[in-house]
């Protein structure tokens, strides 16, 4: 399996995820600055993470974007790496798919994680609950939106590098089962088999004569 690359493409899937969210808070902050309507915006652009980096911003509002950001991140790295290890040399497309669903799993969960502290940063009375469940519930699916809308981008990126990378030789199989202590999954050596091997020019020693 394709094990070392996928250190590589697993990082550069979580930087290009975390970059992204954090241009798509922002810019979503500006149109907000600007007065735009939310639709069409909300179907276009949506904000991952929550931008609160911004002048009179409450504390539990920004730990809530760096916790989101650093879910978000996180995860995309351990899934990214997870399914770059188990796809073939040369699969783009089963890492592409692989890819944007990781995108969008890890962006749920970084939406479930940021939604209660938004709703704590809000300090909303308990009168308004249902209020505060509408929030929650908006909050959490932003997440998984963005990554629909946008994780395609960095699935597409890590599935051209996985399709470009080297497949692993016999060598490198050799020096990770070294560093290892074991095969790496695929990579298994069968022992020879008893008796001689089949030829390959396509003639066969003579073959002693059936008794009548």
């Amino acid at each position: 399996m394709n094990t070392d690359p996928s250190r590589r493409t697993s990082v550069v899937a979580a930087i290009l995820v975390g970059v992204g969210a954090l241009l798509s808070s922002f810019i979503t902050y500006l149109t907000l600055l600007w007065g735009l309507p939310n639709v069409p915006r909300l179907f276009i652009l949506q904000d991952p993470i929550g931008f609160a980096l911004r002048p009179n911003a409450q504390p539990m509002a920004l730990v809530a974007m760096f916790v989101a950001l650093l879910v978000l991140t996180g995860l995309t790295w351990i899934f990214v790496r997870s399914v770059t290890r188990a796809a073939l040399p040369g699969r783009g497309a089963a890492v592409f798919f692989g890819t944007w669903g990781a995108v969008i799993v890890a962006a749920a969960i970084a939406g479930a994680a940021r939604a209660p502290l938004v709703v704590i940063a809000l300090r909303l009375p308990t009168e308004q609950a249902e209020y505060a469940m509408t929030q929650y519930y908006q909050i959490a699916t932003a997440g998984v939106s963005w990554g629909l809308t946008w994780g395609w981008l960095a699935a597409l990126i890590i599935a051209l590098i996985h399709r470009a990378a080297p497949a692993p030789t016999m060598l490198d199989r050799t020096a990770r089962v070294a560093a290892t202590g074991h095969a790496a999954t695929g990579s298994y050596a069968y022992p020879p088999q008893a008796g001689s091997a089949a030829p390959t020019n396509g003639t066969y020693p003579p073959q002693p004569p059936h008794a009548g």
